[in-house]
């Protein structure tokens, strides 16, 4: 996978279906707690075995681990003080102060940029970049200098595009939780950590995913696990409300999907927040799970490329990362004025070993300046699809999604049939997916509409909210 000349000679891979590590070694060897683990104190091991051990606990199938040295927790907690002291924005005119020497080391030290014959100092004049570019090469956005023997490569799941693979290091997924706690921060929720609690518990509900558990050197070796509410994943049913209700996890994460299921468990435990991502958060779910949970509910906007993007609790998404520089932009890489939609772009980037210089993310939405960060608002994920309505008028599936918002709906595909025909798949119970063909054909008119109710994770499958038509309207 990568070229040879960006290896040592003696490199080997030892692959997990997580991440391909490189080994400095004629061999392949396995990987020890010390490896996975190198700050583990003894009572972080006391977590780690009362997790891997718990009566309740998942079937694990992936053995975790963090890999952070001294040196990368020393970076993590650098990256934490300047998110929390350094003033940071920009306004639509005057971009980040810290932009130049940014788009300097990336012409001078990344192979890809280098390269480019149309690079400009002047980040307005450089063309941008999609997930292709991405795909095709990607040990080329690899900085010179970046150590390979800590080097981890990550695959994402393709459920928006083709399977990319991309280049990172122990530092990347640690830089994370300043920005969880940054959002946190703003809900007035605070992460205490420490080798005694649990603070992040991940859920997913997947027919198969990775489950894990691992302790977090950042937070004072506190407990880490992902958990998959599938029931296959489980000695016993009751295993999973046993398990979550045990551990107390501070927060939970996870995606609008998973915790629509979460809250249909017998749970008893109150977390302190719960941090959405993946996909859309709708309004009527994000209340429900408020209702549920007794806590915040924050819609994160996140890529793997990139790392988290954005917070939202309720009205437009709050630029989080200090060293993200985000634009809009339109077809010919022209900025879109404020309050315009077009395609969110992004320079900067979590990822030490993937520098990013204007990537298309393929979600629209536009900017707003009205407060002391930018946002972004109207976030549509995908290019917008044109639905026509009974009486032949054309409409925007944007309306389709705030015609359903107020509703608890996980997630929903409409499509609509080259004769005007929709199909609505969705889960809910009987008075919700009444409201839901309410609320469509309010909007649509004189249409047939189809509603199909997914009955769980399993029969359902692709992204949790999608558009799709045939035909040209």
């Amino acid at each position: 996978m990568w070229p040879t000349r960006r290896l040592p000679e003696d490199a080997k891979t030892h692959e997990t279906s997580a991440f391909v590590a490189v080994w400095p070694s004629r061999r392949i060897l396995p990987m020890t707690d010390h490896d996975r683990y190198p700050l583990l104190t003894d009572a972080g091991r006391r977590m780690l075995l009362r997790l891997r051990e718990h009566p309740h606990a998942p079937r694990y199938n992936f053995p975790g681990g963090e890999r952070l040295t001294a040196d990368g927790l020393a970076e993590v907690r650098r990256y934490a003080e300047r998110q929390r002291s350094q003033r940071f924005g920009w306004t639509a005119d005057i971009p980040p102060a810290w932009l130049a020497d940014f788009l300097a080391a990336c012409r001078r030290d990344v192979p890809a940029y280098r390269r480019r014959p149309d690079w400009s100092d002047d980040l307005r004049q450089i063309p941008s970049i999609g997930r292709d570019a991405l795909a095709a090469a990607p040990w080329d956005f690899v900085p010179d200098g970046c150590p390979v023997d800590e080097l981890i490569v990550y695959s994402t799941s393709g459920t928006t595009g083709s399977r990319l693979v991309y280049p990172a290091h122990p530092v990347l997924p640690n830089r994370y939780l300043p920005l969880y706690e940054a959002a946190l921060a703003a809900a007035g929720v605070r992460l205490d950590g420490g080798p005694d609690r649990v603070s992040i518990v991940h859920v997913c509900a997947q027919v198969r995913t990775i489950t894990s558990c691992s302790v977090m050197s950042y937070l004072g070796e506190a407990g880490f696990a992902k958990v998959n509410l599938h029931g296959d994943d489980w000695r016993d049913a009751g295993d999973v409300a046993r398990f979550l209700d045990d551990v107390r996890a501070e927060v939970y994460t996870g995606d609008p999907f998973a915790f629509a299921e979460l809250a249909a468990l017998p749970t008893r435990h109150r977390p302190k927040a719960l941090l959405s991502g993946a996909t859309t958060l709708l309004p009527g779910l994000r209340d429900e799970l408020n209702r549920r949970f007794g806590c915040p509910v924050i819609d994160v906007y996140s890529m793997n490329e990139s790392g988290p993007i954005g917070f939202s609790l309720g009205d437009g998404f709050e630029i989080l990362p200090h060293d993200l520089y985000v634009e809009v932009l339109d077809a010919a890489d022209r900025p879109c004025p404020p309050g315009e939609r077009g395609e969110v772009t992004l320079t900067g980037g979590l990822n030490p070993y993937l520098p990013l210089v204007r990537y298309r993310t393929g979600d629209h939405a536009a900017l707003a300046f009205d407060g002391p960060l930018p946002r972004l608002v109207g976030l549509g994920g995908r290019t917008p699809v044109v639905f026509v309505r009974g009486d032949g008028r054309r409409l925007n599936s944007l309306d389709a999604t705030t015609a359903l918002a107020a509703l608890p709906l996980p997630f929903f595909a409409l499509h609509q049939a080259a004769d005007g025909a929709l199909t609505l798949r969705t889960r809910g119970d009987t008075e919700v997916l009444a409201k839901a063909e309410a609320a469509l054909l309010g909007l649509f008119g004189d249409v047939r509409l189809t509603v199909e109710r997914v009955p769980d994770a399993v029969a359902w499958g692709g992204k949790r909210i999608q558009y799709t038509r045939d035909g040209t309207p």
